[in-house]
């Protein structure tokens, strides 16, 4: 009688393997939270529930450690995207060049900006609460260059600076929602290229 041996996962150091659950995990938010259970992301993951209760002692854990690792990851991307100073490069290509990194950086990780931009069926409250305080943060950082920006091209003192920065934030969530939910359509390229020229425009 043949009998069929049973797989074990591969033995990973536990900072590793906390990783690779919660990338399961984050790839089944996508379908709603609902679908994220202990079994669900065992199975995704390819390990036994044992493993998985070894690193998070139930659900809620679990997404909570989800959900703390890809809003700091994501505002870590967003912070990145943003222009220092205008030294280098003018306000607009800067801006543009912003653009071109975020959107890049949703499309290396679309499962963590569908989260953000687009946030499934059973999201916590939690995790909107905090996305909306990092998105005030960046808000005000993106309305401080939008003044400096301003000042830098000169001739444009009328501009309000307050309602640019909110324009410019818009402009970029809506390109990442864009190259989220029809890629094909709505390229990177396509979208820089549009940002680059509504920026372009207000010299």
């Amino acid at each position: 009688m043949s009998t069929t041996r049973r797989k074990y996962a591969r033995r990973l150091p536990p900072e590793q393997r906390r990783e690779q659950l919660l990338d399961a995990a984050l790839g089944l938010i996508a379908a709603g939270f609902d679908t994220v259970t202990m079994e669900s992301v065992a199975k995704e993951a390819q390990v036994t529930k044992p493993v998985l209760y070894d690193l998070f002692a139930n659900r809620a854990e679990l997404i909570g450690a989800l959900l703390e690792r890809e809003a700091g990851r994501a505002t870590e991307q967003v912070v990145a995207a943003l222009p220092t100073d205008f030294a280098t490069r003018s306000p607009d290509d800067a801006f543009a060049d912003a653009v071109r990194v975020f959107v890049n950086a949703v499309v290396e990780a679309p499962d963590r900006w569908r989260l953000v931009l687009l946030p499934p069926e059973g999201t916590p409250a939690e995790f909107r609460t905090q996305v909306e305080l990092v998105r005030a943060g960046v808000l005000a950082q993106i309305e401080e260059l939008a003044a400096l920006g301003l000042k830098e091209l000169g001739r444009l003192d009328d501009l309000d600076s307050a309602l640019l920065g909110h324009a410019m934030l818009a402009l970029a969530e809506m390109s990442g929602r864009l190259v989220l939910t029809d890629p094909e359509r709505f390229t990177p390229d396509r979208l820089v290229a549009f940002v680059t020229r509504i920026a372009h425009g207000l010299r």
